[in-house]
């Protein structure tokens, strides 16, 4: 019989019998596989062992193969002990079965035999039979034990693929992040250096404007004089009080006059940069981005006749005589206007001016240079209202693309959970149907084993049948 300590260790801790289908935990410790289940069910979250009562995170079990056939050879060692040799008999004849009809596939006895019923019927030995079975069983077993090994090939495959599926999908979320991380790197850098760009393209644009302004400034402080003393020469009635000097008056009055200078006041607006290098956003970034230059044609019907218009009709300028031009009713006449072909009724646009002035007379310049004065200054006090535009509107479209690259981050990362998850339940899916196969096969196979251990032909054939189709 067999040692009690040997009982002991073959004992489950739950239920304190003799171990039905053994697993294994990963502390090594041993149960049941209906008892530990059951003793699971009721735990939500994590579960630990009811022996040393280590904590697991996951509900991982293994069969313990080694031990299952241990206590299977206690079992059947118990019952050669305990029970008397069991004699098998015919329950309609009361004789002992020797023989075995193949065609109904069970034992019978002799006089079964001679009737009538397995008379056209293949019968042989019982010994003979169970040996072919045996050879049939033990075939059987072999094919069973190779599917066991490739099964359990393709659950360590399947879950080997599963950790690497989760642990590929986390690096490309990484690599998702760190890409668009880098466009929006690209991005703030980009508006610096726009806004750079900006700040020292405004800041010599207004310095030639100021330099230009203090000019105008200066030449009508030098006008003022000489029109102040030409007007109190006029007033002088005697002629050699008249004359006194008049050279150098005169001189003075034919003073040159510097011609306004063209001041370019194109400003970087335009956002533009290579390509990304990852994914193709750069397309779609654009139709965010501000328009370029509108293209005019000017109107020469509506010209006032002081300004020369150039042959493509793109550009204008201030003339120094009037031009014989056609009297049309929409041309200007009280001021330097002139009017486009084209017009907008949405959106936004822009165009370049220059202005060109020459001066005649010492009176009509005086007036212009009150004009330029105050264009002059409206013009610096529109260029910095202008840039500071700029700058709000680069920083505007720039926090578009911004806002573009987050939605489109998040886009490809819901796309990827989704399409990770899909085949995570499949790889699940497919790894739970060889879980289960093992399980059906690791109970064939103990069932074969243990009837191949069976030395008594007609215990041996007891539901071979069964058996056989498992």
């Amino acid at each position: 019989m067999a040692s009690p300590d040997l009982s002991q260790e073959l004992t489950c801790p739950i239920c304190l019998e003799i171990f039905a289908e053994p697993v294994s935990l990963e502390c090594e410790h041993h149960f049941c596989r209906s008892c530990i289940s059951q003793s699971w069910e009721r735990v939500p979250g994590d579960v630990s062992c009811p022996q040393c009562r280590q904590v697991f995170t996951q509900r991982n079990i293994r069969p313990a193969r080694t031990l299952a056939n241990i206590v299977e050879k206690l079992r059947v060692l118990k019952v050669k002990v305990t029970q008397p040799e069991e004699e098998f008999y015919c329950e309609e004849h009361g004789e002992k079965m020797k023989l075995f009809c193949e065609d109904e596939e069970r034992a019978i006895c002799l006089v079964c035999g001679m009737s009538r019923a397995h008379k056209m019927h293949s019968v042989i030995p019982i010994k003979e039979a169970a040996q072919i079975y045996k050879n049939k069983l033990e075939t059987s077993l072999e094919t069973l034990q190779k599917q066991m090994d490739l099964s359990l090939h393709s659950k360590r495959e399947g879950e080997d693929g599963i950790s690497q599926m989760k642990t590929e999908v986390e690096r490309m979320r990484n690599e998702i992040h760190s890409e668009f991380e880098k466009m929006h790197k690209f991005l703030f850098e980009k508006e610096e250096l726009m806004k750079t760009e900006l700040a020292q393209k405004s800041n010599k644009i207004l310095e030639e404007m100021e330099k230009n302004l203090k000019k105008t400034l200066d030449e009508m402080s030098s006008v003022e004089g000489v029109i102040r003393d030409l007007q109190s020469r006029l007033e002088i009635q005697k002629a050699p009080e008249f004359l006194k000097d008049i050279q150098d008056l005169v001189k003075r009055s034919q003073m040159e006059f510097h011609e306004a200078g063209t001041v370019s006041t194109q400003l970087p607006v335009d956002i533009d940069g290579g390509p990304f290098k990852y994914i193709n956003v750069w397309r779609e970034m654009r139709a965010l981005i501000s328009p370029v230059p509108a293209s005019l044609t000017l109107d020469p019907d509506t010209a006032n006749d002081e300004l020369i218009i150039s042959q493509d009709l793109s550009s204008v300028r201030f003339g120094n005589e009037n031009n014989d031009l056609p009297d049309n009713p929409e041309r200007f006449e009280d001021g330097l206007y002139i009017l486009s072909c084209q017009s907008f009724t949405s959106g936004r646009h822009y165009w370049e001016n220059k202005l060109e002035t020459s001066l005649e007379t010492l009176q009509k310049q005086m007036d212009l240079s009150l004009h330029s004065k105050r264009e002059g200054e409206d013009g610096i006090s529109q260029m910095k209202t202008e840039v500071e535009r700029l700058r709000n509107e680069i920083h505007s479209e720039f926090e578009k693309m911004h806002k573009f690259l987050f939605e489109k981050e998040e886009l490809m990362k819901t796309e990827l959970a989704q399409k990770s998850n899909k085949i995570l339940e499949e790889m699940e899916k497919n790894l739970m149907k060889t879980l289960d196969e093992i399980s059906s096969v690791e109970g064939v196979i103990r069932d074969l084993q243990s009837r191949l251990e069976i030395q008594k032909a007609p215990e041996f054939f007891k539901d071979i049948q069964d058996l056989v189709k498992r």
